[in-house]
């Protein structure tokens, strides 16, 4: 009689490692994806070598992992090492457009305005102009909101023509029947 070979318990071993990699810090560490490279599309481009600068114009649309920016003018600006140290997002007209999902576990950040302004080592946006700002049901409007993507510290003020007041909408969180 031959003996039996038992896969089940090596495939468990392997499950539960796989699992365990694929739910890791490392694999879902969204802010990491600063450090993957930006994909500009757009009608034309213009590069400042000496300040590190580029100029993109004409249905631009900029990637760098899950942050997407939307804009009629895009700005980047490089750091000493090739990092993106700032981006620049104007909309001639229309509204500039970014999406970023800056954590598994809160829902993606969405924003419109005339000037988008992104710091990414400060994980700050700064939007200018008509801003609006969504994530998940709260949102956010006035003529300037500054907002923090780590801390999700937001400051908001209106115009100081004072034409416009600001609007808040904070949506109690759901409870599962527990």
């Amino acid at each position: 009689m031959m003996p039996s070979l038992s896969f089940a318990k090596p495939i468990r071993i392997l499950a539960g490692l796989l699992l365990i990699t694929l739910m890791s810090p490392a694999t879902f560490a969204l802010p990491e994806d600063r450090e993957k490279p930006v994909q500009v599309n757009a009608q034309r481009m213009e590069w400042h070598n000496q300040r590190q600068q580029g100029v993109y114009s004409g249905d631009v649309v900029a990637t760098q992992g899950e942050l997407r920016l939307e804009a009629a003018t895009l700005t980047l600006y490089r750091g000493t090492n090739g990092e993106l140290t700032r981006a620049l997002a104007e909309a001639g007209g229309e509204l500039a457009y970014m999406r970023d999902l800056p954590n598994l576990d809160e829902p993606e950040v969405e924003a419109w305005a005339e000037s988008i302004d992104y710091h990414p080592a400060e994980d700050k946006i700064i939007l200018i102009g008509q801003a609006r700002l969504v994530q998940g049901e709260d949102s956010f409007r006035g003529h300037r909101l500054t907002y923090n993507l780590t801390t999700q510290d937001l400051e908001a003020e209106q115009a100081e023509t004072g034409e416009s007041r600001i609007e808040v909408i904070l949506t109690p969180k759901r409870s599962n029947g527990n």
